[in-house]
């Protein structure tokens, strides 16, 4: 499914796993920085490692099983018939830094056929312990925050659920955007007016999402024409 760059919610505070086993990771729900330092380099969100955007199936299958290690009969094929997308997946035994097996999936769009997205999971396969899930964001996050995005529009630490949180979300100079969500956490929110806010217990084992996407305001796939109905 394509991701939509629009963030549900931003709550102003002070966002902490610390009370639930982990420390590793605390972080305002605002900008990253206003004025990013002019040394740092800029981030373009192009794919995913040797996988382009702009690249065909047939162009990604063959990149896909020289960089992952995987057969062509590994590559699984399908479509999102509510998007007019097709999607290659792959899974894979590990993809550090996520703990465990991932499952890497590629979007095409639905007009150009050409790769447009790509979804990374952890947690799917195999049950992981919230520090450990945690841990592997808090290096990712780090990992983006140490490039240079468009003003304005890198943040981190923002709850859109009762158990999901952005990790990290950037808008590159173009059209690209990167997001990094944790799913499966209970966190506290340290609110202005030092009010805390506790979510409740997750419903199940948590995950870790990572999205390479190529256009955030137009992304290709199928819509009814206005007027049509």
């Amino acid at each position: 499914m394509i991701v939509r760059t629009v963030l549900a919610a931003t709550w102003a505070g002070l966002l902490s796993f610390a009370a639930f086993g982990f420390s590793g990771l605390s972080a305002s729900s605002q900008e990253l920085s206003k004025e990013p330092p002019k040394e740092l380099p800029k981030y373009e969100t192009a794919g995913f490692r040797d996988a382009r955007f702009g690249m065909t199936e047939q162009d990604v299958r063959a990149v896909v099983s020289k960089t992952l290690g995987v057969k062509p009969a590994d590559i699984t094929a399908g479509t999102n018939t509510i998007e007019g997308t097709s999607v290659l997946t792959v899974k894979v035994a590990s993809l550090d830094p996520g703990p465990g097996p991932a499952r890497v999936a590629y979007i095409f769009g639905h007009s150009s056929k050409k790769l447009i997205q790509v979804n990374v999971v952890w947690g799917e396969d195999a049950a992981q312990g919230v520090d450990t899930m945690l841990a592997a964001g808090t290096r990712l996050q780090r990992y983006f925050a140490e490039f240079a995005w468009k003003k304005d529009a890198a943040r981190a630490g923002i709850p859109v659920g009762d158990n999901t949180v952005v990790l990290f979300a950037g808008d590159d100079d173009k059209k690209g955007s990167v997001r990094l969500i944790i799913d499966g956490v209970k966190y506290q929110m340290q609110r202005q007016g030092n009010q805390p806010a506790t979510s409740p217990e997750p419903k199940g084992p948590p995950k870790l999402i990572l999205n390479y996407i190529s256009d955030r305001e137009n992304p290709d796939i199928a819509r009814i024409e206005k007027g049509k109905f």
